[in-house]
């Protein structure tokens, strides 16, 4: 059952929390601010994981890693539009973000062997 949740959020709610974070029309503030969010999400991953003691708060440090990534890519999505003033980069460039979200899903897999 954990396989199936973790398959759910990896491949639904990741590119859905991506899209809805690439949504806004990029901007320095926007970088600025997606990248002081990853930092956060990891300063609170590393608190929780010295004090992860039982089921919720290991649950909370997954959390934390996990939005990190989302917000890490929809941050690096972000300036490479800022920055490339490319035709259809609107469109390729959410597609493969949406793609990247499930990429610990990929890793999760291959650790455990299934």
């Amino acid at each position: 059952m954990a396989l199936i949740m973790t398959y759910l959020v990896s491949f639904a709610a990741g590119p859905l929390i991506f899209l809805g974070l690439v949504r806004a029309r990029p901007s320095r503030g926007r970088v600025l601010i997606g990248a002081v969010s990853v930092v956060g999400l990891m300063v609170m991953a590393w608190v929780l994981r010295g004090m992860a003691q039982g089921p919720v708060l290991a649950l909370a440090w997954l959390a934390c890693l996990w939005l990190g990534w989302v917000v890490m890519i929809a941050t690096a999505v972000q300036a490479a539009r800022l920055r490339m003033q490319l035709p259809n980069i609107r469109k390729w460039s959410a597609a493969a973000g949406a793609v990247a979200t499930g990429a610990p899903w990929f890793g999760l897999s291959l650790a455990m062997g299934t």
